[in-house]
């Protein structure tokens, strides 16, 4: 059996939370303290396109070790740009090893971290 390597680089992983400014709900970002390693995987054109038509640009598609708690409410910051996750896609590869493929676009807007 081959281990899979995650080489493309690490990214802090955060949550989107609701806070009130004002009596107005905010969307915030909250660390949760975990640092990924990841691969990067090719988007299909296909894929591509399809979301380009919903308005949705997607940044990039990364492969990490299976980690079920994470879906469209995170954001992960890979060198200092947010990525928010589109969708995330729980896998095993031909060798039997469990993966999470995520699917990265960009968010509409820059979202506040709260420290």
């Amino acid at each position: 059996m081959k281990i899979p390597e995650y080489t493309s680089g690490c990214f802090q992983l955060y949550k989107i939370k609701q806070t009130k400014v004002d009596d107005y709900p905010k969307d915030v970002l909250e660390n949760t303290k975990y640092e990924i390693w990841y691969r990067e995987i090719s988007v299909f054109d296909k894929t591509r396109y399809q979301l380009e038509q919903g308005g949705r640009e997607v940044t990039m598609k990364i492969c990490i070790p299976q980690f079920k708690e994470i879906g469209t409410r995170h954001v992960c910051i890979i060198d200092g740009v947010q990525h928010l996750v589109y969708n995330a896609t729980h896998v095993i590869d031909k060798n039997g090893n469990r993966e999470t493929e995520l699917t990265l676009i960009r968010p509409g807007e820059e979202l506040e971290i709260n420290e």
